[in-house]
């Protein structure tokens, strides 16, 4: 069984998203590379411009810079858009308008939470009439939870497409550099450096690197052995678009496969019982958890899971919904790590993450959909990385599947190219 597998990822081309079944077709991974700023110390926009947005519920930062205006949501804004509009016409009144904004998102902060803290601020911003720009950090810190630093990466790059006046990176920091004081000095020493085009940065034991997408041609349309199997047992989760549910019936159909429906009305589906409907929200451990539990006791094991949350609707960031997107984000990210979770000890084919949304696309509306997409890719490349280290089984593919392409050739090929990949180093992504 193959333990050595890498995320894939199905960028546009020509304006769309590549057909799944082209034989040769060039393909993109997300890699991390070098990229100095050339100067022991950058430059930084001014700490006295800056506000540095906190969560009010966490009082466990050492690192805050007692000279730097922080707003803590929760206590000085209640973190509604409206909220944010009067905070911050308040100060530009006042002549106290700040130049850029940092937020602050530690591990210990979940995705949805990241939601709640993020945008209402955006679309607080993108509703204002001022005509000064504005810069946004998104500072994550820690090793952990690198997903959040990727969806915010999306975040970012939609933000600068929907609104020329914002200008707004995501920023990681695992290791601080010599030259900064703090995580917010990195942050505002990025501000003040010109936008990677993916909108992701990082500063590691490796020095500053950038993510950029790196082109390589791959074989299509073959399943590899340990792929999709004839019969095979599997657990689907699917969310309010369909993608899971028509995924399973595939299954069913054309595979004769046996599959569990996590996140649909209970009893039995067509195929002569082969189909088990499971209710319950993937963004609860107990129901990923117990839906497991069901699918190892009705089908006798699992050989594959695929999670297909949808990434949302596209919708422009001044009409966001945080309510909207932060259930959004809870199915599909923290859905994600909780079936990762509760399958961690078996011995898996697969585990595959699903989406219609390309995650290096962020064009106006696309800033949920994107951000889930990125997240999906990072926690695949992540569960490819405990695989290698043998406390995971099976490939770990994210497939971005464009929605005019057929769902079961996508997942081989993703299969597929994941077999390949483990033959070769692979490049670093996170």
């Amino acid at each position: 069984m193959d333990t050595n597998t890498a995320a894939v990822d199905r960028p546009p081309r020509h304006g769309g998203v590549e057909s799944a079944r082209s034989s040769g077709a060039l393909g993109h991974s997300p890699v991390w590379v070098p990229s100095a700023v050339h100067r022991l110390s950058p430059p930084a926009l001014p700490a006295e411009g800056m506000l540095l947005v906190v969560d009010g519920r966490d009082t466990g930062r050492a690192w805050v810079p007692g000279t730097v205006r922080t707003v803590r949501v929760g206590r000085d804004v209640t973190g509604s858009a409206l909220s944010w509009s009067s905070y911050l016409g308040a100060l530009r009144d006042a002549g106290r308008g700040p130049r850029g904004i940092v937020f602050d998102l530690p591990a210990t902060v979940s995705a949805e939470r990241a939601v709640d803290l993020v945008l209402p601020v955006l679309r607080a911003a993108c509703c204002s009439t001022g005509p000064d720009p504005l810069h946004l950090a998104f500072l994550t810190t820690g090793r952990g939870r690198p997903e959040l630093a990727a969806a915010l990466g999306a975040v970012a790059q939609a933000a600068e497409a929907e609104d020329g006046r914002l200008h707004a990176v995501s920023v990681r920091v695992e290791i601080l550099p010599p030259w900064a004081r703090d995580p917010f000095h990195v942050a505002c020493a990025e501000l003040a450096l010109p936008r990677p085009g993916l909108a992701e940065v990082r500063h590691t034991t490796a020095g500053r690197e950038i993510r950029v997408l790196r082109a390589h041609r791959r074989l299509c349309g073959t399943a590899a052995p340990g792929g999709l199997r004839e019969g095979g047992r599997y657990l689907v989760g699917g969310g309010g678009d369909g993608l899971g549910e028509r995924l399973a019936l595939r299954l069913v159909r054309e595979l004769g496969a046996r599959v569990v429906l996590f996140g649909a009305a209970p009893g039995a589906g067509p195929g002569e019982g082969r189909l088990l409907r499971v209710p319950g929200r993937p963004c609860r451990y107990t129901d990923a958890r117990g839906a497991v539990q069901v699918a190892r006791h009705a089908l006798g094991g699992l050989d594959g899971v695929l999670h297909c949350p949808g990434g949302g609707e596209l919708r422009l960031l001044a009409r966001q919904s945080a309510a909207v997107a932060r259930e959004r984000v809870a199915d599909a990210v923290s859905g994600a790590a909780h079936l990762d979770r509760a399958t961690a000890a078996l011995p898996l084919d697969f585990f595959a993450l699903v989406t219609d949304a390309a995650p290096y696309q962020a064009p106006a509306g696309a800033a949920v959909p994107a951000a889930v997409a990125r997240a999906l890719g990072s926690i695949a490349a992540t569960r490819a990385r405990l695989a290698a280290a043998g406390s995971r089984c099976g490939a770990s593919v994210a497939v971005c599947r464009p929605g005019d392409a057929d769902p079961l050739g996508a997942l081989a090929d993703a299969l597929g190219g994941a077999r390949r990949a483990a033959a070769a180093p692979a490049p670093r992504a996170a």
